[in-house]
């Protein structure tokens, strides 16, 4: 049995055609999707009604499905030759996301093993606050070179690669530090806001694959943490 999410069940105009032996996404926009949804749930072969460019994914290729409960996204991880990819489905709500995993599991039966594994606040939080450190780190720095560029008369910019590094020097000097801490402070702000979210809602994991799920190790979340305080020591050493 075939089965189609299109339109406002998916983001980005994405549409998702699962089948008894492969997942294909594609991209349809909304006055195109009914009609590829209802040739594809005719039986019409999905190579006739979907671009070249759509993501096909056999199922027997398929490494793991993982999904947060909290989100309403679902990575798959997959073989192509040697290498393992991975695509995203990212659904309209949590209510689709359900449905498209429901299915996705009901395709391998006693193939895949599901576990659960909820994240601890530490856990959930600490790539978002590690991101959130390293660029504000570089929002610092960027403002400090910007007010450099802008206070020099003139400049050098010799060895290789010297288009490369004159452009960035003048985005830097045209942006300023002023506009170096507007841009810097968006992202952090975005790094922050996702913080919060990991810390009142951290990650509920489903994961269905064949290998056994490790869970993360405490002993190396707490040598990551041991990292993270140190670059803000060094930091604040160097601030104050």
């Amino acid at each position: 049995m075939s089965t189609v999410w299109c339109a406002d069940e998916t983001f980005l105009d994405e549409l998702i055609f699962l089948s008894d032996s492969n997942l294909v996404i594609d991209s349809a926009d909304d006055s195109s999707a009914e009609e590829i949804k209802a040739a594809l749930l005719s039986g019409t072969p999905a190579a006739k009604v979907l671009s070249s460019d759509s993501v096909d994914v056999p199922l027997l290729a398929v490494v793991s499905i993982a999904t947060d409960r909290n989100d309403d996204e679902i990575e798959v991880k997959y073989r192509s030759g040697k290498e393992i990819e991975e695509t995203t489905l990212q659904l309209s709500s949590q209510e689709v996301r359900d449905d498209v995993y429901e299915a996705l599991k009901s395709r391998f039966g006693d193939k895949l093993t599901e576990t659960e594994d909820a994240y601890s606040v530490p856990q959930a939080a600490y790539g978002s606050l590690l991101s959130l450190t390293v660029f504000g780190l570089l929002t610092w720095a960027g403002a400090g070179f910007a007010k450099l560029l802008r206070a020099a008369e003139d400049y050098d910019i010799s060895a290789g690669r010297q288009g490369l590094k004159a452009l960035i020097a003048w985005v830097f000097e045209f942006l300023g530090p002023v506009g170096v801490y507007i841009i810097g402070g968006i992202i952090c702000l975005l790094c922050a806001m996702s913080l919060y979210s990991r810390v009142t809602q951290p990650q509920i994991m489903l994961v269905l694959q064949e290998a056994p799920y490790k869970k993360a190790s405490k002993f190396v979340l707490g040598l990551k943490y041991l990292g993270l305080f140190a670059l803000w020591a060094v930091v604040a050493k160097i601030l104050f």
